[in-house]
């Protein structure tokens, strides 16, 4: 029965990460937090629009078909129109707001550093419910069965009934939860600052085990195929086998200084950034280093990749201020665009347009040359 559960809820979520990966409706692009887009992008990007949000954006955007959403350090969220880059409507949290959000049935969901944890109405930005935390929240929200997940600096992993906000459960970890929780299966695979890679029964919020990671952990755990892949602030990056419930192998030069970025994963290739101003990409299977590329400041912001003509592209901000594009296959690079501010969000991607924000406050929105956009 357990093994039948875990299959009916992991069709469950293939089918509704499914409907969501031609958006990006939450951080990662969907439950597993693998980073990568379905739909393709123009590789002439031209720049559509720019909207001053006031203060610093290292959130990264949610957006719809119709809509961008996204907090800044200025205490305010905004809802975008994604065509014109025009305000809908904004809302004031109690103060600033470095979680990324997640939109879903009809609600936008994410935490601010005081603790509360929002569901806003997304058509209005009315306030539905709160929950109230006992320490910041950076974790961005995931989802599973009719709940919503996320980490606090208070140590725990909570989970919430998404209609109400009512505490469903939470598991007390030893140290902050800086990064976002992945899930597969019926797992909630979650690390902290404790260095311990966490994988809770969603069902009864229960540690099922744990694997230790010899490091403090702020990125998020992206998982395929069965692996969990997760970088550290030892800037040593692993690959865990769930079912293995061991780490297969580990990546780590000493020129790659901590890790806060969270990898994107292709169907054979791990991308990843680092302080020490490197875009990393790994052999998903091995480990083996298959091409870097050297920034002019450190890498934060978590790389996403995205399909495109003549090959996938992969897109990650700088600390050096501008957005870059390289080809997957071999690293070199096919875009790059100087904002003037440090990136240290990712970007996102719906209907064709490419989405970010910078520590200046303004964010971008590019796209291809287009004959008639959709609203």
């Amino acid at each position: 029965m357990k093994r039948i559960s875990r299959v009916i809820y992991g069709l469950f979520v293939l089918l509704l990460s499914a409907s969501l990966a031609a958006e990006w409706l939450q951080f990662r692009g969907n439950p597993s937090e693998t980073g990568v887009a379905s739909g393709k992008l123009s590789k002439d990007l031209k720049l559509k629009w720019s909207f001053e949000a006031g203060a610093g954006v290292s959130s990264t955007p949610a957006l719809t078909a119709a809509f961008a959403y996204f907090g800044t350090a200025g205490k305010k969220f905004f809802c975008l129109d994604l065509l014109t880059g025009k305000k809908k409507w904004e809302f004031t949290s109690n103060e600033e707001i470095h979680s990324s959000a997640l939109v879903m049935e009809g609600k936008v969901f994410f935490g601010d550093d005081a603790g509360m944890f929002y569901a806003l109405e997304e058509a209005t930005g009315k306030q539905l419910w709160r929950f109230e935390a006992e320490d910041k929240l950076i974790s961005s929200p995931n989802f599973a069965g009719n709940g919503v997940l996320f980490g606090s600096y208070d140590g725990n992993l909570y989970f919430l009934d998404r209609k109400d906000g009512k505490l469903l459960w939470k598991f007390k970890t030893d140290s902050p939860i800086h990064g976002s929780p992945s899930v597969v299966e019926n797992y909630a695979v979650s690390a902290g600052c404790d260095g311990e890679l966490r994988f809770i029964n969603i069902s009864s919020g229960a540690q099922e085990f744990s694997i230790p990671l010899e490091s403090n952990i702020v990125s998020s755990p992206a998982v395929s195929e069965g692996r969990v892949f997760i970088s550290s602030l030892t800037g040593k990056f692993f690959s865990v086998g769930i079912k293995e419930r061991k780490i297969l192998w580990d990546y780590f030069e000493e020129s790659n200084e901590q890790c806060y970025s969270s990898p994107a994963l292709t169907k054979d290739k791990v991308i990843f950034g680092t302080r020490g101003n490197f875009l990393r990409c790994l052999n998903m299977n091995t480990g083996k280093l298959l091409w870097s590329y050297t920034a002019k400041e450190g890498i934060d912001a978590s790389p996403i990749v995205i399909p495109a003509d003549g090959g996938d592209i992969v897109y990650f901000g700088s600390s050096d201020g501008k957005m870059y594009g390289l080809n997957v296959s071999d690293g070199k690079k096919t875009f790059e665009y100087d904002t003037g501010s440090p990136i240290t969000g990712s970007v996102a991607v719906s209907e064709g347009k490419l989405v970010f924000g910078t520590g200046g406050g303004l964010v971008y929105c590019f796209g291809g040359e287009e004959k008639n956009e959709k609203r």
